[in-house]
């Protein structure tokens, strides 16, 4: 038990005040998503009865300390950085000073979102990829990518970029033709996600894009379509050089059954 009192002795002397244990602020909300040029709002609070006064340090919209206060509002008309780190102070009557820093993301919707591919005509059995490109949006590390093909989402994707500005990235989705593909749309959409469920703004979606699967004749069909094309020819054949009693002859319609002598 003695090293504790050691210890707690020690941080008294080097501080000049015993460590406190926690830091009794609310914010309100507790966590900001911003659209880049928009507004907010955000109120802190001290949990303590012991508060001499409050302030918000921050590049933009920072609020001096303000004496006699529990509560103090923060607010930015217009949000000019891509990164921001309001931080809420509060101080004490006995002299300890508590802070906490507002969580603030700063979004910006994509300019555009579309398809690129080499060729829309592919055959059956090949391999094709299709390139989504999303231009201008921010933050990165909060965008998927989904693609779907009508109805089916056939994959997702994120990206590992932490940097806050706008940034422009592209998803290539590989796919090998089947004669089912034939006519399919298939298109991408752009999420960002930074809010729970739906809330938020409407994600970007490209435009669909016509693939045509040429579809790959196998060998027995080949040699089924050259066999019913000799059988015709066969056909043809018999109706027009075989003669009624069963010989050939190029002269059929001159043909005449000859007659036994007497």
């Amino acid at each position: 038990m003695m090293w504790f009192f050691f210890f707690f002795g020690f941080l008294i002397a080097c501080t000049g005040n015993p460590a406190s244990a926690s830091c009794p602020l609310q914010m309100s909300p507790s966590r900001v998503v911003v659209r880049f040029g928009g507004s907010f709002s955000a109120n802190c609070t001290s949990l303590s009865d012991q508060t001499d006064g409050m302030g918000w340090e921050s590049p933009y919209g920072g609020v001096d300390l303000t004496q006699g206060v529990t509560s103090l509002l923060f607010t930015i008309d217009s949000v000019p950085e891509w990164e921001l780190g309001p931080m809420c102070y509060v101080n004490s009557r006995d002299g300890d000073q508590c802070t906490e820093i507002l969580p603030v993301t700063v979004y910006k919707m994509p300019d555009s979102v579309s398809l690129r591919q080499n060729s829309t005509t592919v055959k059956e059995g090949e391999q094709f990829a299709i390139q989504c490109d999303i231009v201008n949006v921010a933050p990165a590390r909060n965008l998927s990518v989904l693609w779907h093909k009508g109805n089916k989402i056939l994959n997702s994707e994120t990206f590992d970029d932490s940097r806050p500005s706008p940034v422009s990235k592209s998803s290539v989705l590989t796919l090998t033709a089947h004669g089912g593909d034939d006519g399919a749309e298939i298109w991408c959409e752009a999420k960002l996600n930074l809010w729970p469920g739906e809330q938020g703004p409407t994600m970007m979606r490209s435009k669909s894009h016509s693939v045509t699967v040429l579809r790959a004749r196998t060998t027995f069909g080949v040699m089924l379509a050259v066999g019913v094309a000799v059988g015709v020819l066969l056909l043809i054949a018999v109706a027009f050089f075989v003669t009624p009693n069963g010989t050939f002859s190029f002269n059929k319609s001159r043909y005449q059954p000859g007659t036994p002598s007497g």
